[in-house]
């Protein structure tokens, strides 16, 4: 079977260092992911529509900062109201950036294990589903492997929303082809992290090797994000990783 068309782009986890990134933005890369922060900073604005003039796409992560959204659910109504006046305006400046997808990252641990936790987040969630619909924005709820994969699906399927996707983030290390099959339905989007104890980023083998174990069961097309402060580091693995003796085996 033939393999799906892999997109790679950089991932940026700061408005710094987007903000210190050169123009113009690689050739090689078809999406840039940043903070949602970014979208408050009108240089920062204007330095994404030059990016996405060229048919790169522009991805939210984080649309909210991880820190507070963990803190939401705890929060009183008049916060989570707050929240949902907030979500409709980075949402709205999304879309004048023709984003197609926004991002959340919440406190998957103390979801699984916190039941009233997990019932507010769920209801904070299905709180933005209309804003998601009225903007014709996917959602995609970042979340670590290894990880709970099953958990990982049994919160997309109870959500019951069309719009929830995965952002499947890794750091170096052993790939577990088991999740991946848990998870095949979700793992189109791959955002790859350098090793938070070394600092060390992915080879290009490394990462052949992951989206051969992907292999067939990611949707098209699939997109490769690499957590990195310079975009050409991201390129040049992007190139390196188009070479055939880097392209991974199929092994699922």
């Amino acid at each position: 079977m033939k393999r799906a068309p892999v997109e790679f782009g950089a991932v940026f986890l700061s408005e710094e260092s987007f903000a210190k990134m050169p123009e113009p933005y690689p050739k090689e890369l078809r999406f840039v992911a940043v903070p949602g922060e970014v979208l408050d900073n009108a240089a920062l604005r204007m330095k994404l529509h030059k990016i996405a003039s060229g048919k790169v796409a522009v991805i939210p992560r984080d649309l909210v900062a991880h820190e507070i959204a963990s803190l939401l659910p705890d929060q009183n109504l008049a916060l989570r109201t707050e929240f949902a006046r907030f979500f409709r305006a980075r949402c709205k400046r999304a879309l004048e950036l023709r984003s197609t997808e926004v991002g959340l990252r919440f406190d998957w641990e103390r979801m699984a294990g916190d039941a009233a936790y997990r019932d507010a987040l769920f209801q904070l969630l299905r709180g933005s589903f209309g804003i998601l619909t009225e903007c014709k924005l996917k959602l995609r709820l970042s979340v670590r492997l290894p990880g709970d994969a099953q958990g990982y699906v049994r919160l997309v399927r109870d959500l019951l929303y069309p719009g929830v996707a995965l952002s499947l983030e890794f750091v170096p290390g052993e790939i577990e082809p088991e999740a991946f099959h848990t998870l095949r339905f979700y793992s189109d989007c791959l955002v790859l992290h350098p090793d938070p104890a070394t600092g060390a980023g992915w080879s290009a083998a490394e990462i052949g090797k992951l989206a051969g174990t992907a292999g067939n069961l990611c949707a098209s097309p699939r997109r490769i994000g690499i957590v990195c402060e310079d975009a050409q580091i991201a390129a040049a693995l992007a190139e390196e990783c188009k070479r055939p003796d880097h392209q991974g085996e199929e092994s699922c």
